[in-house]
């Protein structure tokens, strides 16, 4: 799986990078991906909530997307990631 991780006017921490890329492995188990694109941003309001994490992923022929705003990035990417595995699981169950 290629993982590309694009933060937006800021840098991120090796640790955080570790963090999403661990979380998205987890995913494989489900199904082969292909390519994850991650985008994260810090939102200019003033709620607690204002780290905004997006991933796209590329499993086959199909997109799957999720974004989830939180106090912190890694609770945004793990909420997004559960997403993605909730919407990952539907389409797998469609399919059989």
């Amino acid at each position: 799986m290629e993982i590309t991780i694009q933060s937006v006017n800021f840098e991120t921490s090796d640790s955080l990078n570790a963090y999403i890329t661990k979380k998205l492995g987890k995913l494989n188990r489900f199904t082969e991906i292909r390519v994850a694109e991650v985008q994260l941003k810090i939102l200019n309001i003033t709620e607690k909530s204002n780290r905004e994490v997006g991933v796209k992923l590329h499993v086959g022929d199909e997109l799957f997307y999720a974004s989830k705003n939180a106090e912190k990035f890694e609770d945004a990417a793990s909420q997004a990631i559960e997403a993605l595995e909730r919407q990952v699981i539907k389409a797998k169950e469609k399919r059989h």
